[in-house]
């Protein structure tokens, strides 16, 4: 990824040291695609309680609210690697634990676990990502990233759902627990560690604890709060804890009358379309501007809810499925270009560390809120509120949004 030609090719950004980065996030995507299937299944299958099932996915986000910035914090100090190890480590341990699992209180815990360790990766890995890409070409190095990754979460579902119609549901656990080994292994032998620039060594008297170490100062911007917003926003329905992956494997089952091997294909399907729209978000990003990429993902993303709202059979659903993906590949991907535009190189991973608590946020309350819509007002009122919320983002990052595509000066520098 050393070219900052705005014409790079796209095969250009694949040299000896990155291809190991996006074979890690393969084998994590492998096992996330498969989470999303099993997550809401066996949840639902423990308790019969949508709100629960909700609830399972909320808590899978909260840990992160502590995990994220520490974890950014400690990154800058020491380097990303060994965090996107001990984040994989933790997430086998909790996924072992989820296996032999026999109540709702006992899956309830082990999701707690695994929120830690998905906390440290997903900040670790980001930070890492960031380190790697420069701002000419960032948006098109995202979208390789979300290639790959994307890759194994389209095979995950599908794997998974045979896993569970072939054996039993709690097997999957044991398939993505397999698929974190591959993240280890890979990073251990394949990755170069990095971190950002360092910072030169403060004098006695100017240092001071940790708050005054993090330069809050970066946190005080129109620009992050919009960030926070948008982010916010986007993973209310994004993301393996988001609205999508909560419910609509348990309305796919009730409402459309799906088992677990269609609603498994359904996920390939919109995972095929994230995949294929992936590209050419990284172009719109690199090409007409992160902010106005992330406008129409917020206005698109808000469609697909709505259209969710309605599915009641395989075409509603399949319709349904199609365009979120779509979709989906525009939010994630310019979100996280926007952020690693926005993140000071000598500071990266605390700042990622704090911004993914809007993530978390969205995460937490996203599946909360409709959970609790759905169980007292039915699925329809539940995704349009949702989708109105998107709708009034797009227009507060219209309003107040910056474009960081030139905003700021390449440096210049190499990445690792």
């Amino acid at each position: 990824m050393r070219s900052s030609s705005s014409s790079e090719r796209f095969m250009d950004l694949f040299t000896p040291r990155t291809l190991p980065i996006f074979l890690m996030f393969f084998f994590w995507g492998f096992g996330t695609g498969g989470l999303w299937l099993v997550r809401p299944l066996f949840a639902y299958e423990l308790s019969e309680s949508f709100l629960l099932v909700a609830l399972v996915s909320a808590v899978s986000a909260a840990p992160r609210s502590f995990t994220g910035p520490l974890t950014g914090y400690l990154t800058d100090r020491f380097g990303r690697k060994w965090f996107v190890i001990l984040g994989a480590v933790i997430h086998i341990v909790a996924l072992i634990g989820q296996f032999n699992s026999t109540t709702y209180l006992q899956y309830f815990l082990m999701e707690l676990l695994a929120g830690l360790g998905i906390g440290a990766w997903m900040t670790s890995s980001n930070a890492l990502m960031a380190d790697y890409t420069q701002l000419a070409t960032r948006g098109r190095a995202v979208a390789l990233r979300q290639t790959s990754s994307r890759a194994g979460t389209l095979l995950g579902p599908l794997v998974a759902g045979l896993v569970a119609v072939t054996g039993d549901l709690r097997d999957v656990f044991l398939f993505i627990a397999a698929c974190k080994v591959g993240v280890i292994i890979v990073t251990l032998l394949w990755v170069r560690d990095s971190r950002g620039r360092p910072r030169p060594a403060p004098s006695p008297t100017s240092r001071g604890g940790i708050l005054q170490r993090l330069n809050l100062a970066m946190f005080r911007s129109r620009a992050f709060l919009v960030l926070i917003i948008a982010t916010f926003s986007v993973n209310l329905v994004t993301g393996g804890t988001g609205v999508f992956r909560t419910f609509f494997p348990v309305q796919g089952a009730n409402a459309a009358g799906l088992d677990e091997a269609r609603v498994g294909t359904l996920l390939m399907f919109s995972g095929i379309l994230a995949l294929g729209a992936a590209i050419p978000a990284g172009i719109a990003n690199d090409r007409i501007g992160r902010k106005r990429t992330l406008i129409f993902a917020l206005l698109a993303t808000s469609l697909t809810v709505w259209m969710m709202s309605g599915m009641s059979d395989f075409e509603s659903a399949l319709l349904a499925v199609l365009a979120f993906g779509f979709a989906e590949a525009f939010a994630t991907g310019t979100n996280q270009v926007y952020a690693m535009d926005l993140a000071p190189d000598d500071r990266r991973g605390a700042f990622l560390g704090v911004w993914s608590l809007s993530m978390i946020a969205g995460q937490v309350f996203g599946p909360i809120v409709i959970g609790s819509v759905a169980d007292n007002a039915g699925f329809q009122t539940a995704f349009i509120t949702v989708s109105g919320f998107l709708v009034a983002a797009a227009l507060i990052v219209t309003l107040f949004g910056v474009e960081t595509r030139r905003g700021r000066q390449q440096t210049g520098e190499d990445p690792p």
